[in-house]
């Protein structure tokens, strides 16, 4: 999925769902996640998956992501792609953001009604 970021499509987004509003909404979230918002990350979160998580999970993701990574830099790159084969369908922002030494990659998940409903983030 993340490959390749530059110049790529994703697939096509789910009815309703807007490319830009994704990719705005995927850097707000990415950005409070590098400055160690877990707490508020896990709010947004929709409340059924909020009951699946918690904000300590979340910080445990990124330090395991950003171990000996060092800061983090820039967006180096981002994308939106859809997911419509599944039984819920939702957009994702994947991003590639540049910190000391290595990328790391950011996938975050909404449903149509742009309710974060997922995080992935992993050194790339």
């Amino acid at each position: 999925l993340a490959l390749a970021l530059s110049g790529c499509r994703g697939n096509e987004l789910p009815d309703g769902m807007d490319e830009d509003k994704g990719s705005s909404a995927g850097l707000a979230v990415m950005s409070q996640l590098t400055k160690g918002e877990y707490e508020e990350v896990y709010d947004a979160l929709r409340e059924d998956v909020r009951e699946q998580t918690s904000a300590d999970d979340i910080k445990k993701m990124m330090d395991a992501a950003t171990e000996g990574r060092g800061s983090f830099k820039k967006v180096k790159d981002s994308m939106v792609t859809g997911v419509t084969n599944t039984e819920e369908v939702h957009g994702i922002a994947v991003i590639r953001a540049k910190y000391d030494k290595k990328s790391v990659i950011f996938r975050i998940a909404f449903d149509p009604e742009m309710n974060l409903i997922g995080l992935d983030v992993r050194g790339k």
